[in-house]
């Protein structure tokens, strides 16, 4: 069965677009996963201070609502719902409150949680991305701090900023530079060998030029993956390295294929011209007196 040209072209983008498109949501889900185990993390290490903290100085109320407010941030770590960083992808940002979902952060959920969604709300206007320790000076909130058994210092430890996650397109993008590497490094492989071997002379110009177009896009390819690759670059890096290398291979027996051509095809031209004025300078000779002769010369 023979395929149209719009087909194949069809099965080429879907051969292409599909792996793109599964591994960018692999990613993503990835990220996020890996964002979650951040966090949990860093819950899992400030609970174990807060557990070892001596409360001989706190009062029955104040232990009391301290026991409670460190079982909210279990509760709060364990349920894995963190706000997002949307704007600043230079460095980890704490948000008060998600400016789209409306999750709170750790330090806003407990006070919310213990009925001050005013100081929630207040900050959240004032400073979204404000660092706790700059709220040494906010009365309300130091308040609740002795109110519930903490020290500003705690609290310090309990927030935690956000890493802002690589977008849809960058993924994309980069994980087409990661497919790309690894096909252009075959084919570059391929006609780098197929012009040392079958086409040595250059007697296939489609193949001299093919290995010159495939080593063109495994240089690009793989140096796009090395440097704006990041979030492959850890998994593909050696790849992206490799098919640099294979693809200025490629280039050099490509261009050694095409120059081997020229060369043959202009000793065959030097030759078939010699012939033609060898050819051209033998013919008929009459003499002076009238009697034909045979005339030959010899040009070289």
């Amino acid at each position: 069965m023979i395929l149209s040209r719009w087909t194949r072209w069809t099965a080429v983008a879907v051969f292409v677009a599909v792996p793109v498109g599964l591994a960018t949501k692999a990613h993503a889900d990835t990220f996020e996963a890996t964002e979650v185990r951040r966090i949990r993390a860093h819950f899992d290490s400030v609970l174990a201070e807060l557990d070892r903290r001596e409360l001989g100085g706190l009062t029955r109320e104040q232990r009391n609502r301290r026991v409670s407010l460190v079982a909210e941030l279990r509760r709060y770590r364990d349920l894995g719902v963190f706000p997002h960083n949307y704007d600043f992808p230079d460095a980890p940002t704490p948000y008060f409150v998600d400016r789209k979902t409306g999750t709170l952060c750790a330090v806003a959920n407990l006070l919310a949680a213990t009925g001050r969604r005013d100081i929630v709300d207040r900050v959240a206007q004032s400073n979204n991305n404000v660092w706790v320790d700059d709220l040494a000076a906010d009365t309300a909130f130091n308040r609740w701090l002795d109110a519930n058994g903490l020290t500003l210092q705690e609290a310090v430890r309990i927030q935690v900023p956000y890493v802002e996650p690589v977008s849809n397109a960058e993924i994309a993008r980069e994980v087409g530079f990661a497919i790309a590497a690894p096909i252009s490094l075959v084919g570059s492989t391929a006609m780098s060998l197929w012009n040392i071997t079958g086409n040595a002379d250059g007697h296939r110009p489609g193949a001299s030029w093919t290995g010159m177009v495939m080593g063109a896009v495994s240089v690009t390819s793989g140096a796009l993956v090395l440097t704006k690759g990041s979030a492959v670059q850890d998994k593909f890096g050696q790849i992206g390295a490799v098919a640099i290398g294979m693809g200025l291979t490629s280039v050099w027996t490509s261009g050694r294929a095409m120059h081997k051509h020229r060369v043959i095809v202009a000793a065959q031209r030097d030759s078939t011209k010699r012939s033609v004025v060898t050819e051209a300078s033998v013919g008929p000779l009459v003499t002076p007196n009238g009697n034909a002769g045979l005339r030959m010369a010899f040009r070289f």
